[in-house]
């Protein structure tokens, strides 16, 4: 049963209450393309109930064709595009409609997508590999994967915004599941129960929704990048941008990410085996020399050594160790040096 927020007349997508603590399943998908995973939760658009791809890499609440026709949404006087880093393109318009998460309810921009193509930078992009009709939203373009609609509840602007904060949810917890085992948990306006125990980390430089890190192979000789880091579900792997692959990084060594706490102590960090596909830690370099600074998305592998709290009133992140987590990527003592 679905506790429904009120909702009054005022400007469209402001949250007019808290809705209520709930707790959402998040289901683990796995992309028959050699393994790479995406997690899923149950949103209801216009009483419509959708699989919608969850991603903490981006924004808005983005509905495929045959997901508007089926939740019967209107099309928008406002144009809207919006593309991801592989090069996927979406156009549509920006409309809005009733949409519903667990216990919490509101009316949300929503971006009704008419056309998925490709960036011209970018012309092979997944979505060029398959006809519209069969495409799915991160699903790597393989025909029949992939979800109707992605949500995006990334710590950013946008013109189709995150849309926790019109569903009246202040903070949300991300537990994803270890591989192969059962599901995990979206945990929407989290009690005090529920928030001991995190480790606020310090935003990253320059870079709404990211953290503070330092990635380094654990092997000599010692090579660290650091720069602002964006954990993302709606991603299988490590990019890099801004940096060489360093002289040590191979293959089956373990590596470290540890993350800069927003206050002084010890700092969360995280281990795991380079190239490890089943938990994102195959690494992609990307020289880049236009960035000031390395960027680092480490994609899911930190979900699998750490909960992630999500704090939309103050835009922060904190971690706290997956009571789940297992030896392939597990949270270990870390402390920052002076970089």
């Amino acid at each position: 049963m679905f506790a429904v927020v009120a909702i009054v007349c005022a400007s469209p997508g402001t949250a007019q209450s808290v809705a209520p603590r709930s707790v959402v399943p998040i289901r683990e998908v796995v992309i028959p393309n050699g393994g790479d995973v995406r997690y899923a939760i149950t949103m209801t658009v216009n009483g419509v109930p959708f699989e919608v791809g969850l991603d903490t890499g981006s924004t808005g609440l983005r509905l495929l064709p045959r997901a508007v026709r089926g939740a019967r949404v209107e099309t928008g006087e406002q144009p809207e595009r919006y593309s991801y880093t592989s090069g996927v393109l979406l156009q549509g318009s920006r409309t809005m409609a009733r949409a519903r998460l667990g216990a919490a309810a509101g009316i949300v921009p929503i971006h009704a997508i008419e056309r998925v193509s490709c960036v011209q930078a970018k012309p092979d992009c997944p979505a060029s590999r398959i006809p519209p009709q069969t495409y799915g939203l991160m699903g790597s373009g393989r025909p029949g994967a992939g979800f109707p609609a992605i949500v995006g509840i990334r710590l950013q602007e946008g013109r189709i915004p995150n849309p926790m904060a019109a569903l009246g949810v202040r903070r949300w917890i991300v537990h994803l599941p270890q591989r192969g085992q059962g599901d995990g948990l979206l945990v929407l306006n989290p009690d005090a129960r529920d928030i001991a125990g995190f480790v606020s980390l310090r935003p990253g430089a320059g870079s709404s929704g990211t953290v503070g890190s330092c990635l380094m192979a654990l092997v000599p000789p010692p090579a660290r990048i650091c720069g602002p880091t964006l954990l993302d579900t709606g991603a299988p792997g490590l990019t890099i941008r801004g940096a060489k692959a360093p002289l040590n990084w191979a293959p089956q060594r373990p590596a470290r990410i540890t993350f800069v706490p927003e206050a002084a102590g010890s700092a969360p960090a995280l281990t795991f085996r380079n190239g490890d596909r089943a938990h994102g830690g195959r690494a992609a370099f990307v020289p880049d020399r236009y960035l000031a600074r390395p960027e680092i998305s480490a994609g899911t592998l930190p979900f699998y050594a750490f909960d992630v709290l999500f704090d939309g009133d103050h835009q922060t992140i904190a971690v706290r160790p997956n009571r789940n987590a297992g030896p392939a990527v597990r949270p270990a003592a870390g402390a920052m040096q002076q970089r």
